[in-house]
């Protein structure tokens, strides 16, 4: 059980920061005409928020939770799996 904690904690880290990187972006994105993109990581911006303010919630990661694995658009683009 707790290797897959640490799993799970080291797979969340890495995506924190690839979309950290992604939001530190969007002005360049936005300068070089790439609005596709930028608007992208602005959608990711708010399905973090969503999700975030889930866990505030009563029950908030359990329903988080199942709503991720159920609809996988609800995934910031650094937590999509690979298929």
């Amino acid at each position: 059980m707790i290797h897959k904690l640490k799993k799970f904690s080291k797979k969340m880290g890495r995506g924190l920061k690839q979309e950290y990187e992604e939001t530190r972006d969007i002005p360049k994105y936005i300068k070089n005409k790439e609005y596709k993109k930028a608007a992208q990581q602005v959608g990711d911006i708010g399905k973090m928020t969503f999700l975030s303010t889930l866990w505030v919630l009563p029950g908030g990661g359990v329903i988080s939770s199942l709503l991720v694995k159920f609809f996988k658009k609800l995934r910031p683009s650094a937590f999509k799996e690979e298929d």
